[in-house]
């Protein structure tokens, strides 16, 4: 028959290979096919909503905008949270670096022991630094790396790195977002992000990993380090109900008071988290500090 006298309308459905599977075994179990499963139901919908209307849908619909809402909820304070620490840091930037003057011998020493490492490892490489914030680090790496780009989305702390000396001119910054770094110019095969994993909600590591791996590309080198938890170090930690994140209160010498992301990582943790992406996966958890080194798989 000619296409254009059939006056048959010719429907495809996707059906999702669970939906699949269950009409399989309704086929086997009543005789019919599953044509005729389909068709059947159909008719049953068609009759149901000739009698009641778009009622029959209210259940469905009502599901649908409760979903719709708790998503725009969820992003409103994903959105909410990650001003706010945007806000801390911008506030934060002339005290940030008071941090790392803690007079303790063994803060001390692991400190120490993650400058040295770093700088071993990104010898004569184009590094990306993500939350490179008033380039405390990058001045370690600056000594050995071929080149630096700092990225960090507060221009506060970036006016702050830009002011230092940098005797072997071999640093740019860039104002930048840590989810969006395929924005970032230039070619890399060395990864560093210290002090940035804690801060990055748990339901958004997957994507950061991904979008960082994916800028450097397969074989780069990555370093990472982070606090260790110590009681009563760093501001009040605290939980929220419904929150799988833990947050740090803290006070700033203006007296302001903020509540950050803070995540904490065990040993363990970490290497689920890397594992998977990683090649020569290096692991190390001290007294206050962790690091990562590895290779993007």
């Amino acid at each position: 028959m000619d296409d254009k006298n059939d006056k048959t309308k010719r429907l495809s459905v996707y059906l999702p290979e669970k939906v699949k599977a269950d009409l399989e075994r309704m086929a086997e179990e009543t005789g019919l096919s599953m044509t005729q499963l389909i068709v059947m139901a159909t008719h049953g919908l068609l009759a149901n909503y000739s009698a009641q209307g778009g009622a029959i849908f209210a259940d469905l619909l009502a599901a649908r905008q409760r979903i719709l809402h708790e998503v725009k909820d969820k992003q409103r304070l994903l959105n909410e949270e990650r001003e706010g620490m945007q806000e801390y840091y911008g506030a934060r930037a002339v005290e940030y670096e008071r941090i790392y003057h803690r007079e303790d011998e063994e803060f001390q020493r692991e400190l120490a022991m993650l400058a040295d490492i770093v700088k071993k490892q990104a010898a004569g490489s184009r590094v990306l630094e993500v939350a490179c914030g008033t380039g405390y680090w990058t001045q370690f790496i600056a000594e050995t790396a071929k080149h630096i780009v700092g990225v960090d989305i507060r221009p506060e702390v970036l006016q702050i790195a830009e002011s230092k000396p940098w005797p072997l001119h071999n640093t740019t910054f860039v104002e930048g977002d840590a989810y969006r770094l395929s924005e970032v110019q230039g070619a890399f095969d060395f990864g560093f992000a210290n002090f940035w994993f804690s801060h990055i909600p748990k339901n958004r590591l997957d994507s950061f990993l991904q979008g960082f791996h994916e800028r450097l590309g397969r074989g780069a080198r990555v370093f990472m380090a982070d606090n260790v938890y110590v009681p009563g170090r760093g501001g009040e930690l605290i939980t929220l109900e419904h929150s799988e994140d833990t947050y740090k209160r803290r006070e700033l010498a203006d007296g302001s008071k903020h509540e950050i992301i803070k995540n904490y990582y065990s040993y363990e943790e970490l290497n689920d988290i890397f594992k998977p992406l990683a090649e020569n996966l290096r692991i190390f958890v001290g007294s206050s500090f962790w690091y990562v080194s590895y290779t993007v798989a």
